[in-house]
């Protein structure tokens, strides 16, 4: 795509970081936000073109701040590529109200605050808004719990809707479905579930970060230029039997 001003969130790892990296190498200029100051600093603390914010997706004053200082030093936001995230997978019986508040809080508030006032920075010039959601949502969850499949069901929901308001103003707000996902959010997880999977999906494997962050950059560019609302699934062929 031209060279633009993105924002990459959870840009310390994983997805983010894949994302991150790709778009570097093809030249954009980018505000990189994490909540971790420390690996944002190690994977970028050389890099000129990325500018280091910290970012705690589940503080309404850190995300409106994060969007206002990455605005004031790039000086335009043509792109948000949201992957900020936290996993939960208390199950439905262990699950309380302090749980679903934080989960829906990072999840499900921090990507509308981040996409709100992303947005105001993009009403003149347009953009493109890209969110992340889960095939949690779809599923029911393969390890994450009720919390967590709520939260990312809410972020298509969000999508939508946030796609219908701001096409008009030049905006285009799509999301990604991942699937299991190489990643520090699932490092933990057990191998039998991991293979489990695997062997549900007919292209013989779980994604790696770049199989979803080639992904999200696509539909960041002007390739994408006539897409919006959409909730792309990328999950090798996993389906819920």
């Amino acid at each position: 795509m031209s060279k633009r001003n993105v924002i990459v969130t959870g840009a310390a790892g994983g997805i983010g970081l894949s994302c991150a990296k790709t778009l570097l190498r093809e030249g954009h200029k980018l505000a990189v936000m994490d909540i971790s100051a420390d690996r944002m600093d190690q994977q970028f603390g050389d890099e000129p073109n990325a500018i280091q914010i910290h970012l705690d997706a589940g503080s309404t004053e850190s995300c409106r701040a994060a969007i206002d200082e990455a605005y004031d030093r790039l000086g335009s936001i043509d792109a948000l590529v949201h992957f900020a995230a936290v996993w939960s997978g208390t199950a439905w019986d262990r699950s309380c109200a302090d749980e679903w508040h934080r989960v829906l809080t990072v999840n499900l508030t921090g990507s509308f605050l981040l996409a709100q006032a992303a947005a105001e920075k993009m009403l003149q010039d347009g953009g493109s808004i890209v969110l992340t959601a889960s095939d949690s949502a779809r599923v029911g969850g393969v390890a994450g719990g009720p919390a967590y499949a709520s939260s990312k069901g809410g972020v298509i929901a969000l999508t939508r809707s946030l796609a219908r308001a701001l096409g008009p103003k030049g905006i285009r707000v799509n999301a990604i479905n991942p699937g299991v996902v190489e990643s520090p959010m699932t490092e933990n997880w057990p191998r039998a579930l991991m293979e489990q999977t695997v062997a549900r999906t007919p292209l013989g494997r779980i994604a790696r970060p770049a199989d979803i962050a080639d992904v999200a950059c696509f539909l960041a560019s002007d390739a994408a230029r006539f897409i919006t609302g959409e909730i792309i699934e990328v999950n090798g062929g996993f389906y819920f039997d």
